[in-house]
């Protein structure tokens, strides 16, 4: 265009007068000609080539005779303005088919006028009335009569196309116009711009194109999401262009397609009471994928985003509790962590909507998952019923919560996996507080359930997973020195009873544990030491030396433990007896025998027996075969009785075994009726259980596959009574930490107030158990009483260290 632009500024005129003053002379007098001139000769007698003469006989030049044209006359400016006139007039009417006259004609006049009339000014006014008169006449062709959908776009873009055409000829034909006048300038819009914004103004905004548009959007939104199409999508796409191309996406395409999705969404919202919290959490999400793939191909970006996110707003926000507590609720309940990833996604993009929330739904979905998780733990560690299954329950919870909250899932991983971490910790540490100790207890159960069974087909990588998913559960118990007690407890009885899958793995755990726990499980490594000590002084009883006696029984075998480092007391089954277990002679001949050896290596220590954890293996002979039975002390004291005779009732057991019924009566039951009933009892009697005239025999018809066979015994668990007596000694020790916590504060101190007391005593031993105020006042009572600190001046709000 800047080339034929070019063309045309610098085309040169038709006419002109330079040369007309030039007037030519006749050659006929020849005084006037000038004195002829001698030629050269070259090379022959004459040239070949001879000059005309006149008639004088003297030679001369013809004349030159210059013509030019006669200047035309001044042009007729306003018969040109009046032909450009009619010209845009004719051409800009709806009704007719056109200009007709020559289009060269009419841009040679708008020329003139522009560059020698400098009309531009008139024919901008002229254009600029034509525009806005045809525009107006577009719509009124609109009004003219009511239309379909399709109707509409079709009639729209039809005239879209016209105009268009129309620009595109008139910017051709009044070129001059365009350049020179209007492109020239800063504040004035060329044609194209121009016809450009007065259809935007007059026809695309009215009011009832712009009803239309909305009635097409509506339409084809609805078709989309009702899986149908009855709108004409790509005269729908044509139309979005049309508005790009007009600068107006915003007002007539954005705006309006938003504002019906923001109603048809909110009459959504209300089928909320209908449905469950789950199957309107199902309806959110639908409906969000769905808004997502709601799209048309000349849609912003960003139009697609807003009309999902208000989608969401609109469904969410006025169900949010039915979302962020029934729906959670639900969801935890059947563990289904594709909703709860699907409900927390769904809910930060709402909250990433707006910054002005009082309390975002985030916030929200965070306070319920918060209180939902404490009453859940709650509710299984104060099930005293189902105390077995406490750990397995408290796991599986656990375990969903993580997959919930993997990085594999959640869209904000980062802030997300914080918060929620850190409400899932605040939650279980609060369930556990709810049920003292009996928790940490339940864990070291747990773990020496899992040591027991060993590692057996998975490997050591394996086996350590699941044992750090038990220990973490530790983490959250406040009663972590509960928890030591208790894990020592079951130790011990691995140990001596072999009831450990591998010395190795028990080994590894207590490195573990002192390591990222507790550095206090380090002193338990102690007790392997002293099984090797019992191991070298077995050998050296099982080997006399010359100058001693034979020993009564070579397979006896005794472990020497320090009564510091095992939590084993002594123990007396029935009371008034003075005694633990009346043992068969034999047994006390070798024990007793053992003994003196002891004392001849260690005159200064006196042994302490606890048959309670002793074991026995036994040879019984059945009709099916013989079997190698391994038993308790106390179920082998009381099968050799059924040597001497056939029956025993329970009373005549307890009197020849001194046994307590609390150990004798699951004593009979483990042998009698139990898995492996090596008794029977003489009556037919249902029930498993044991009355003091129930009498048992030896059952000559017990069979089993296995020649070495372990009956289950009740010393490998904790009874009622060992479970009350580690209570007690935790409470002791307990007490134990608070005074010396309470003194050394003060010592540092000299002088503290009441509640900085109790504050720091608590800060002092948190990290073994999270002790009661009304502890530590009695124990604060009882250092005032023993004189290690008193109250000062009186004010029983201040006290000071005595030294």
């Amino acid at each position: 265009m800047a080339a034929s632009t070019m063309g045309y500024l610098f085309e040169f005129p038709t006419t002109g007068s330079a040369l007309t003053a030039l007037k030519g002379k006749s050659i006929n007098d020849d005084s006037e000609l000038p004195p002829p001139r001698k030629v050269a000769r070259h090379g022959s007698a004459s040239s070949p080539h001879k000059h005309r003469t006149t008639a004088t006989g003297r030679t001369g030049l013809n004349p030159i005779e210059i013509k030019l044209r006669t200047p035309a006359q001044a042009p007729d400016f306003a018969a040109m303005h009046t032909l450009v006139y009619k010209f845009i007039r004719t051409f800009l009417q709806t009704g007719k088919g056109g200009y007709s006259g020559c289009l060269g004609d009419i841009h040679e006049a708008c020329k003139v006028l522009v560059l020698e009339a400098n009309q531009g000014d008139a024919l901008e006014g002229v254009l600029t009335t034509s525009l806005r008169l045809c525009c107006e006449n577009i719509l009124r062709e609109f009004k003219s009569s009511d239309a379909s959908v399709n109707d509409f776009l079709e009639k729209f873009l039809n005239w879209w196309s016209w105009w268009h055409r129309r620009l595109d000829t008139l910017r051709a034909v009044l070129l001059f116009l365009d350049i020179v006048h209007l492109e020239s300038h800063e504040n004035k819009s060329s044609i194209r711009e121009a016809g450009f914004q007065r259809f935007k103004d007059t026809v695309l905004l009215s009011s009832y194109t712009m009803r239309n548009i909305e009635e097409a959007l509506k339409a084809w939104s609805n078709d989309k999401r009702m899986g149908v199409l009855t709108v004409d999508e790509p005269r729908l796409k044509k139309l979005v262009r049309c508005t790009e191309d007009l600068g107006c996406y915003e007002p007539c395409i954005e705006e309006p397609y938003l504002s019906r999705t923001t109603e048809f969404y909110a009459k959504e919202s209300a089928k909320a009471t209908s449905k469950t919290a789950v199957e309107y959490l199902q309806l959110c999400a639908k409906s969000y994928e769905q808004e997502k793939e709601i799209e048309m191909g000349d849609f912003r970006p960003e139009t697609s985003a807003a009309s999902s996110l208000i989608a969401l707003q609109q469904l969410v926000i006025p169900h949010i509790d039915l979302l962020a507590k029934e729906a959670l609720a639900d969801i935890i309940a059947t563990r289904d962590h594709k909703y709860f990833v699907e409900l927390h996604n769904m809910l930060t993009r709402v909250t990433s909507s707006s910054k002005s929330w009082t309390a975002s739904p985030s916030d929200t979905l965070l306070s319920h998952y918060r209180s939902d998780i404490i009453s859940r733990v709650k509710d299984i560690v104060t099930d005293t019923e189902h105390d077995a299954t406490m750990v397995d329950n408290l796991l599986e919870l656990k375990e969903f919560l993580d997959t919930c909250l993997s990085k594999e899932f959640l869209d904000d991983v980062e802030q997300s996996d914080r918060q929620y971490t850190h409400a899932t910790s605040e939650a279980f540490e609060k369930g556990f507080a709810c049920r003292r100790i009996k928790p940490a207890e339940m864990i070291a159960r747990k773990i020496d359930s899992l040591m027991r069974e060993g590692q057996k087909s998975s490997s050591d990588g394996e086996f350590f997973v699941k044992m750090t998913r038990i220990l973490t559960l530790y983490r959250f118990s406040p009663d972590k020195d509960a928890f030591r007690t208790f894990y020592k407890r079951a130790l011990t009885k691995r140990l001596l009873l072999g009831r450990s899958a591998s010395d190795d793995f028990e080994k590894q755990v207590l490195e573990v544990l002192s390591k990222s726990y507790d550095a206090a499980f380090s002193d338990m490594t102690q007790m392997f030491k002293d099984l090797v000590v019992s191991k070298d002084l077995l050998d050296d009883y099982r080997h006399p030396k010359r100058n001693e006696p034979e020993r009564p029984d070579l397979n006896l075998s005794v472990m020497v433990l320090q009564h510091s480092m095992w939590p084993v007391a002594k123990k007396v089954s029935k009371p008034n007896t003075g005694v633990e277990i009346r043992l068969p002679s034999k047994m006390e001949e070798a024990l007793n025998d053992y003994a003196d050896f002891y004392r001849t290596r260690h005159g200064n220590r006196r042994l302490t027996w606890a048959h309670y954890l002793g074991t026995a293996t036994l040879r019984a002979y059945f009709p099916a075969g013989k079997k190698e039975l391994s038993v308790s002390l106390y179920q082998a004291t009381v099968l050799l009785l059924f040597n001497e005779r056939d029956e025993w009732s329970t009373e005549e057991i307890e009197d020849r075994t001194s046994l307590g019924t609390s150990d004798l009566v699951p004593t009979i039951q483990s042998l009698a009726l139990g898995k492996q009933q090596l008794l029977r009892r003489t009556d037919a009697r249902i029930g498993k259980n044991v009355k003091r005239d129930d009498r048992f025999s030896f059952n000559e018809e017990f069979t089993d596959t296995k020649v070495k066979i372990r009956v289950n015994t009740i010393q490998q668990n904790d009874t009622v009574e060992e479970i009350q007596q580690a209570v007690k000694v935790i409470d002791q020790h307990r007490d134990a930490s608070l005074e010396a916590a309470i003194v050394r504060v003060m010592k540092a101190a000299k002088t503290m107030k009441h509640q900085q007391l109790v504050n720091e005593t608590i800060d002092a031993v948190s990290k073994h158990f999270r002790p009661d105020v009304n502890a530590i006042k009695s124990r604060i009572e009882s250092l005032i009483e023993r004189e290690f600190i008193a109250r000062k001046d009186g004010n029983t709000n201040v006290y000071s260290y005595l030294a």
